[in-house]
C-alpha cells in the first residue's frame, strides 16, 4: 500500500449515505461501497479501512462491524443512528452519528489510515528485523558492518521505517492506541496482510 492511495470500505444499509460519503472521500481514496452486507464482508481483504453502519446485516442476521472486528489489521469506524438504543455493537472506539458531517468524517479516514500505516510499519519492522538476525548468525556482524550490501541496505531501510514510525506515534493519541494494542497478534496479522498484498 505503501506510494498507493489507501482504500477504504463505505458500508451501509443506505445508499443515499454511502454516495454522499464516497464522494467526500474520492480525491484522496480508493473507495469501495456495499449496501449488502455480505457483499460488504467480501470486499474486507481489498481495503486498509472501514466505515460500516451499525444496522449492516449479513443474509444471515450477523453484524458486519462485528465480522469486520475480527481483522485485527483493518481500521474500523462505525456509523450509527442517533436516538435511543443506538449504542455501538463493537468495542471500537471511533463511531459516527448519523447524518455524517464531512469534517469529522475526514478527520476519522485520517486517524483510520494512520493506523493501518502504523501496523503496516510495525510488520515491516518485525520483517527486517528477523533477516538481519539471519545474517548476522551466519558470520560476525562486524564483518557486515561496511562490506555486506544486504546487509547494510537492510539496516538503513530499518532505520528509516523506525523514523516513520516515531513520527506517526507522535500524532497518536489515547484511542489509536487502546486501537493498536487492542490484541496481543496485530503485528502477526498486519505482516500477514501486508504479505497478500505484495503477492
Amino acid at each position: 500500500m505503501s506510494g498507493d492511495a489507501h482504500a477504504v470500505l463505505v458500508a451501509d444499509d443506505d445508499s443515499e449515505v454511502v454516495t454522499r460519503i464516497q464522494s467526500w472521500l474520492a480525491d484522496d481514496y480508493v473507495v469501495e461501497t456495499a449496501t449488502d452486507g455480505d457483499e460488504a464482508l467480501s470486499l474486507l481483504e481489498s481495503v486498509d479501512a472501514v466505515l460500516v453502519g451499525r444496522n449492516l446485516h449479513t443474509s444471515s442476521g450477523t453484524a458486519v462491524a462485528m465480522e469486520v472486528e475480527r481483522h485485527a489489521a483493518l481500521s474500523m469506524a462505525v456509523l450509527r443512528s442517533t436516538g435511543p438504543g443506538t449504542d455501538s455493537c463493537t468495542s471500537t472506539p471511533d463511531s459516527l452519528a448519523k447524518p455524517v458531517a464531512k469534517e469529522p468524517l475526514l478527520e476519522t479516514v485520517d486517524r483510520l489510515v494512520r493506523r493501518t500505516r502504523y501496523d503496516e510499519l510495525m510488520a515491516e519492522c518485525a520483517s527486517l528485523a528477523v533477516k538481519c538476525g539471519a545474517l548476522e548468525t551466519q558470520v560476525n556482524v562486524d564483518c557486515y558492518a561496511g562490506d555486506d550490501e544486504e546487509y547494510v541496505t537492510l539496516q538503513q531501510r530499518l532505520a528509516n521505517l523506525l523514523v516513520e514510525l516515531d513520527d506517526l506515534i507522535h500524532t497518536f493519541d489515547g484511542n489509536d492506541f487502546r486501537a493498536a494494542f487492542a490484541t496481543c497478534d496485530f503485528i502477526g496479522n498486519a505482516q500477514s496482510q501486508h504479505a497478500e498484498r505484495l503477492s
